[in-house]
């Protein structure tokens, strides 16, 4: 038996059964799963039978059938539904998958494929025909972008399933044969990429606002958190995991401290420190963080409160001083859930609606949708016994009986349940695989529910007894790019700035197109992005751009600047040939050796050093200027040279044998080596150039080939590519110069 970490059982078919059977059985063990995906992968209000299973869990989710739309709307029909059902227990509770809307799409192209071929629901009878045709209704259905050709590639993996599970009476093999939608013109991909690029004065005019007198908590709040996407690459759903106590600093290679954002990687599903891009952009999240505090620390406390005392009434000016189980009266009832009656309504009808509203949820959990049954089950709705005094007109009031008991207990298990997150005290659903959750205590955008509706100067049914996050997607959507309502008006529009619009996450393309012109790698972009693949369709370099870049990297247009140079070898980077002098026709560019002195374009794949590590008779050896550690392992060569040629010359003064040969070799390089120095010494030369050595014309082969007889030694001399030697007496004279 295979197992998950929270022990789900995978579905192991029977090979005596039939499909029929087989598919009877894997519909039984979904509906037995989906109940022990309570609470890490589902939520507890979930059942089998809702038509929708969005706010229990799965995102997005709604058993409705292709081409269903919201004025026109469609339901998935039975036998299908249920298989449909246990496929999405299958990938979300077993699998642990997050995303179940390809997969769904797949299924919806299934059923309407499969219905239309044979005239039953029967998935026992798929074929690839079937398949074929859901592919067909598939491109109709979804016409933008890649949509239909991901969604078939859901379905290719959903038939893999079907067989393995051996759900098919008729085996098969299939494989999707929509293809993806080509790149289009370099006109088109132009055009896509400036699409998905965040308007430069749209976030001229963002960051003026956030720069001037901001009163209202709508305002800090929109403008904080597109400061904080802009300072990092994220997604705008990654805001709610980010905690009030967020900023880390850490120590750069030169000792500088670098701001870092303690963030949770929606892709990765862990938390991670993101660099912020800039160090300008540092004070900018300080100040954010600064705005962000005071207008929201209530709501942290209250968050604090209410995950403390899961089972006490939320504390509040209209709470009547009563204990927990004592009755209320309707009155007090709605005081306690701050419904206002005004005076042509009764606290009875207020509350009624109140119960109303909560039984449209659908998201209710197990518990409070059988206090609410008890509620409306023992309401009285007759219209009630009139109350009369005698001598006095009219009706006094009604009275009814209604066989049920009101408490704070029991009202704060409905309060609950209407206000608070489904999630809470978490800001985000459990994945099953999150490495840590934040908390509602914790966050950084936490506010009171309603409390940016009434900052807008907007009506609310919302009465403040709840928590949210302030920076969600529709909210944010809604104050960057209008809203329909035309008696809204965006943050653009407030301030001032007619016709601008701008998307959250087309900041997180800026940001990686930004690090792409920087020079950055993939791998690192991915990294500072949270991601678990590659985002190459994050870059929107323009084609001059890219095709620069191919320029600068190919060895036969690559042009290696001489501060490129530079910061490659005192950062000891390796160096290519191409990185130091142009390629011959047909060479090959290839990774050149780094001595003491400076950098060595000889080949050892094809021989070893022909000089023996003698470097200053080599003319392969190049010297780069700024170099300070070469130049100052030159100077210590110098000195050497120097001590051994007085050394040499004391001894030829002696009339030793070999001394005068000797001392005429080490005056060589000496007389060299001060050139070299005094070359890479001067101001005039510019950093990152390179001082090429002289050849003496001496290697091991044509030094063996002399001592044979079988060359010159004058040949050898004559042919040198260096210039005339220095005589003795230049040498002399240099010695007493360095001496001074």
């Amino acid at each position: 038996m295979t197992e998950t970490p929270n022990n789900v059982i995978d579905f192991k078919p029977q090979s005596q059964l039939a499909a029929e059977d087989q598919l009877a059985a894997f519909i039984e063990w979904g509906k037995l799963t989906l109940l022990k995906g309570i609470p890490n992968r589902v939520r507890a209000s979930i059942r089998w039978e809702d038509t929708s299973w969005h706010q229990h869990g799965f995102k997005g989710c709604s058993f409705s059938a292709l081409g269903s739309t919201r004025a026109a709307q469609k339901a998935m029909q039975a036998p299908f539904t249920d298989f449909a059902k246990a496929i999405l227990v299958y990938r979300r509770v077993y699998l642990q998958k997050s995303q179940t809307k390809d997969w769904l799409s797949a299924l919806k192209a299934l059923e309407a494929a499969l219905f239309e071929l044979t005239g039953t629901r029967d998935v026992t009878q798929v074929s690839a025909a079937t398949c074929n045709k859901a592919c067909d209704h598939m491109q109709r259905q979804w016409t933008k972008g890649n949509t239909a050709y991901d969604i078939s590639k859901s379905l290719d993996a959903l038939i893999n399933l079907m067989r393995e599970k051996k759900l098919l009476k008729s085996d098969f093999r299939w494989e999707s044969w929509l293809k993806q939608r080509p790149a289009g013109t370099l006109k088109q991909q132009r055009a896509n990429q400036e699409q998905k690029l965040p308007d430069p004065e749209a976030i001229k005019a963002l960051g003026e606002v956030f720069n001037n007198e901001l009163t209202t908590p709508l305002d800090i709040i929109v403008t904080s958190a597109c400061a904080l996407l802009l300072s990092t690459p994220s997604r705008v759903g990654e805001l709610a995991d980010v905690e009030l106590d967020c900023i880390v600093f850490k120590e750069d290679t030169q000792g500088n401290q670098r701001m870092f954002l303690r963030w949770y990687a929606e892709k990765m599903n862990e938390v991670i420190l993101k660099a912020v891009v800039k160090p300008e952009m540092e004070p900018v999240v300080e100040r954010s963080i600064e705005l962000l505090k005071p207008i929201t620390d209530e709501a942290r406390t209250y968050a604090a409160w209410l995950e403390d005392h899961p089972d006490e009434f939320p504390p509040h000016e209209g709470v009547p001083s009563k204990g927990p189980d004592e009755p209320l009266t309707y009155a007090e009832a709605c005081s306690a859930l701050k419904l206002s009656v005004i005076k042509t309504d009764r606290p009875r009808n207020v509350f009624k609606r109140f119960l109303k509203g909560i039984k449209q949820q659908k998201a209710l959990s197990p518990t409070a949708r059988a206090l609410l049954t008890e509620f409306l089950d023992g309401w009285d709705s007759s219209r009630g016994r009139k109350i009369t005094i005698k001598g006095r007109q009219g009706v006094l009031r009604y009275e009814f009986d209604d066989r049920f008991v009101l408490t704070l207990r029991r009202l704060n298990v409905l309060l609950r349940d209407k206000y608070l997150p489904k999630d809470f005290p978490y800001t985000t659903p459990n994945t099953g695989i999150k490495a840590r959750r934040v908390k509602y205590r914790d966050a950084l955008f936490t506010v009171r529910t309603g409390a940016m509706a009434m900052a807008s100067g907007g009506a609310t049914s919302k009465s403040g007894l709840g928590v949210e996050i302030a920076a969600n997607t529709d909210r944010l959507n809604t104050q960057l790019g209008g809203p329909n309502d035309p008696n809204k008006k965006s943050l653009f529009e407030r301030w001032g700035y007619k016709g601008l619009k701008v998307k959250t996450h087309a900041f997180r393309h800026e940001l990686n197109t930004q690090m792409h012109r920087a020079g950055l790698s993939q791998l690192l972009i991915d990294a500072f992005s949270g991601r678990t693949s590659m985002g190459s369709v994050y870059n929107h370099e323009t084609v001059e751009e890219r095709t620069q870049r191919v320029a600068d990297y190919h060895p036969q247009t690559k042009h290696s600047t001489a501060a490129q140079r530079l910061d490659k070898v005192k950062t000891n980077q390796p160096l290519n040939l191409a990185d130091v002098r142009e390629l011959q026709e047909g060479e090959q560019d290839r990774i050149i050796h780094q001595t003491h002195l400076g950098v060595c374009v000889h080949n050892f794949a094809s021989e070893p050093c022909p000089k023996m590590g003698a470097c200053l008779d080599c003319g392969r050896l190049g010297c780069v200027k700024g170099d300070e550690v070469k130049l100052a392992n030159l100077k210590e060569e110098r000195d050497d040279l120097k001590r051994r040629l007085e050394k040499a010359l004391d001894a030829q003064s002696r009339g030793v044998f070999g001394a005068s040969e000797s001392a005429k070799k080490l005056g060589e390089r000496l007389f060299k080596c001060e050139a070299l120095i005094q070359t890479l010494e001067n101001p005039e030369l510019e950093n990152g150039a390179i001082v090429w050595n002289a050849d003496n014309g001496w290697t091991l082969t044509k030094n063996a080939a002399a001592m044979s007889g079988l060359i010159e030694v004058k040949f050898i001399e004559e042919n040198q590519t260096q210039e005339a030697l220095p005589s003795l007496d230049d040498v002399l004279a240099l010695l007493d110069e360095i001496e001074g």
